[in-house]
């Protein structure tokens, strides 16, 4: 029976991928080198900063301190945010407000730090939606490891088989995957997702995943009939 369903953040949610990336651009800009925009969506679309951090100074040969680069892309990031917000995917609104006219509960599992999503959540007025958010924060170990799921599900106090879980990415349908929850996956124009990856069902909308939600809710329902 499902209970809850956990949503990943960026690039499931909202459109945020070009923001990461010009943030991450800027740093590595002070010591020559470029990261082309289609080898980064493709590499590093829902990895985690620490991550991307650790193979971008090891590929450009970087003299500084993975903490250190993770922090100023950061900043870079919230800077960022001052000027420009990312705004909804398609059909991303309409979906959260679906779900909360349901019995699910609905969870965001991120590997965004709380500084990074808070000012989003609040300017979407989207905060009510979300009474359990799990962030970059609340874990020792990011996407694709599954403690981000394990600790929603910990935390809703549910088993993985009650949980759903949306990702746009290989390396967050993993983490789902590998903590026990059935993933839903959502194709965008930033990733390409394959068969082998995971995941339960593949959608090229929100709206379609929408559908697929009320279906399995209307068949819990019709199970308990007559």
């Amino acid at each position: 029976m499902v209970r809850a369903i956990c949503f990943d953040f960026d690039g499931t949610l909202v459109d945020s991928e070009h923001l990461h990336y010009a943030s991450w651009q800027s740093e590595l800009q002070p010591f020559g080198c470029s990261l082309e925009k289609t080898d980064y969506m493709s590499r590093f679309s829902g990895v985690s900063t620490y991550a991307t951090a650790k193979t971008l100074i090891q590929d450009f040969q970087l003299p500084v301190e993975i903490e250190q680069l993770m922090q100023q892309k950061t900043d870079r990031f919230l800077s960022l945010l001052k000027t420009e917000l990312p705004v909804p995917m398609p059909g991303a609104e309409a979906l959260l407000k679906t779900i909360q006219n349901t019995e699910l509960t609905m969870a965001l599992v991120t590997g965004s730090y709380r500084c990074e999503i808070e000012p989003v959540l609040e300017n979407l007025g989207w905060r009510d939606f979300f009474p359990l958010i799990i962030t970059r924060d609340d874990v020792t170990n990011a996407k694709p490891h599954p403690e981000p799921y394990l600790k929603a599900i910990e935390c809703l106090n549910l088993s993985a088989s009650e949980c759903l879980a949306l990702e746009d990415s290989a390396t967050g349908i993993r983490s789902a995957h590998d903590a026990g929850l059935t993933v839903l996956a959502v194709t965008t124009e930033h990733t390409r997702l394959t068969a082998d990856m995971g995941y339960s069902a593949l959608f090229y909308s929100l709206q379609s995943v929408g559908e697929h939600v009320s279906e399995l809710l209307k068949e819990k329902s019709g199970s308990h009939g007559c």
